[in-house]
């Protein structure tokens, strides 16, 4: 079956449900192919970028294969129109043909036209997002800890958080490169617990020690989605605050494949999406807010 296809599968909301305790059978069988669009306007002058793939079989490690040709645009609330073209040196990949910057509060709709089935009639994809208001933040910090002898940094947040619901995402850079590459390695939080409250001192994430030890961990410690730093690194918090619906997509997708990055593997169909006419992926925006630090020398050293 397709990634997209594990309708057979039922998820459990991340952070506040209970466990998915009913029984259900998992179809093996393989399905047609899903289109897969994936898309992220930012408030950056720059040429925003649509993806567009098929899903690929479930248990092909192989990743999506690109579509080509397709026709899209972007159209605004604000009464712009912006064209994307296809990359010359990447299949599937679509930018704006000039650059633009997304503006909090405009609703932003994604066209798609492509005979993505090959019979020979093109099939219309849409998407709209409205751009949240920008997260604000006033510092971060990173603290020194010892647990169980091996040494750890915590990265904290000191912020006020606006008095509607909000969903945030937060991504990290280490000595300016960015270590948030896979949607595993992204943190979503809802301010459900917290609500217009102000956010102090509220650990985002654990770093681990560049220099500990962690041999005795075996295989359990997974290299490949920790992040390590030692004293002197700077690391750079980016974060935004995002819609319900793309904090929806971004958790099942972190518990449904666990480890995988669905932007270039097709999501299941059971994972929340806006994209029309039975195509799956996200098409969202959010703006940026960004504070540094630098870690500090670690306890008992």
């Amino acid at each position: 079956m397709t990634r997209t296809a594990k309708s057979a599968l039922t998820l459990c909301t991340l952070l506040s449900m209970s466990a998915c305790t009913a029984p259900f059978d998992i179809e093996t069988g393989d399905s047609k192919p899903v289109i897969v669009i994936y898309g992220c306007l930012t408030e950056d002058l720059a040429y925003q970028q649509v993806r567009i793939s098929g899903s690929s079989p479930y248990f092909d490690e192989k990743q999506n294969m690109p579509v080509p040709h397709a026709v899209a645009s972007i159209h605004s609330s604000d009464n712009q129109i912006f064209d994307l073209t296809e990359s010359p040196d990447e299949e599937g990949l679509y930018l704006t043909v000039r650059p633009m910057a997304a503006m909090p509060g405009t609703t932003y709709t994604l066209n798609v036209e492509v005979d993505f089935d090959g019979d020979g009639v093109v099939e219309t994809y849409s998407a709209s997002t409205v751009m949240p208001q920008p997260a604000v933040i006033d510092s971060i910090s990173i603290k020194p800890l010892t647990i169980m002898g091996y040494r750890h940094y915590a990265l904290n947040l000191f912020a006020q958080d606006a008095p509607s619901a909000d969903c945030y995402l937060a991504r990290f850079v280490i000595n300016d490169t960015i270590a948030t590459h896979h949607i595993t390695d992204l943190t979503v939080f809802s301010d459900e617990s917290m609500n217009g409250q102000y956010f102090h001192d509220v650990a985002l994430w654990y770093f681990d020690d560049m220099d500990s030890d962690f041999s005795a961990f075996g295989d359990n410690v997974e290299i490949d989605t920790t992040f390590f730093v030692r004293p002197g690194y700077r690391i750079a918090l980016l974060l935004s605050r995002i819609e319900q619906g793309y904090f929806n997509f971004v958790s099942q997708c972190q518990r449904e494949k666990n480890g995988e990055n669905p932007f270039f593997g097709g999501p299941p169909s059971n994972i929340e999406t806006n994209i029309s006419n039975g195509g799956t992926g996200y098409f969202t925006a959010f703006s940026t807010a960004k504070m540094e630090a630098v870690v500090p020398e670690s306890e008992g050293k």
